[in-house]
């Protein structure tokens, strides 16, 4: 067994140790070639992104060079993502919530079900969320407060096309004192959505103040809604 082999095989199985033992899954395994082939730099085309049959995301993680993950399982309301750099992405309705790969991935986060980011841009509000974060790298229990404000409108490229979006962001800081090495204790996320539609088409997001941001883009999902004119 060569070594892409073995490394496609761990990723398969993070992602089904993420899931859970049990439960229904939808695999699209045979998208999962997106993923696991060399996507350095990854800019898909059109035809491309056609083809595929499960969804696929770009991800920018700080200066990296993009690169391209597939939709492996949903369940419960979250999304497994794939990408052919060992990273396995958790994200529950727009929000990343647990990661295999990352430096020091995030293992957990509390009052899930409260999160403002899930009733945006419904709802054109300005809301706080408090939860706890827990991270493999031994810190636990973290206090992590975020407040949500609309900040404008702006325009984004795909394909050659213009799409208006809504943007919010969400500004978090640690309200209690933290072990994080760096003196930095606050951040800013960022999301676009679209603004006939509602649909998140991008997002920015840090799990903490020393981590890299990253850039994700829901380019199947842009496509689809191009294809039937609702962008």
């Amino acid at each position: 067994m060569n070594f892409y082999v073995i490394r496609n095989f761990i990723l398969v199985l993070s992602v089904i140790l993420l899931t859970g033992c049990a439960g229904t899954y939808r695999a699209y395994i045979d998208t999962l070639s997106y993923a696991f082939s060399p996507q350095v730099g990854a800019q898909l085309t059109l035809d491309q992104v056609n083809a595929a049959s499960s969804d696929l995301l770009y991800l920018s993680h700080g200066e990296r060079p993009q690169v391209v993950l597939a939709l492996a399982f949903i369940e419960q309301g979250q999304q497994k993502w794939i990408s052919a750099d060992q990273v396995v992405m958790v994200i529950e309705q727009g929000r990343v919530v647990r990661t295999a790969g990352l430096q020091n991935d995030l293992l957990n986060l509390t009052n899930r079900g409260a999160d403002p980011l899930k009733r945006l841009p419904a709802e054109l509000f300005r809301a706080d969320w408090l939860r706890l974060a827990d991270w493999r790298q031994g810190e636990y229990g973290y206090q992590i407060r975020s407040e949500f404000k609309a900040v404008g409108q702006q325009d984004l490229q795909y394909f050659g096309k213009t799409i208006s979006t809504l943007v919010y962001e969400e500004y978090l800081d640690y309200p209690n004192q933290a072990n994080f090495v760096g003196a930095e204790t606050s951040w800013r996320n960022t999301y676009w959505f679209d603004s006939v539609s509602g649909m998140l088409l991008q997002s920015q997001q840090q799990l903490s103040p020393q981590a890299e941001p990253m850039l994700m883009t829901y380019i199947s999902r842009i496509n689809r809604a191009l294809k039937e004119g609702r962008l």
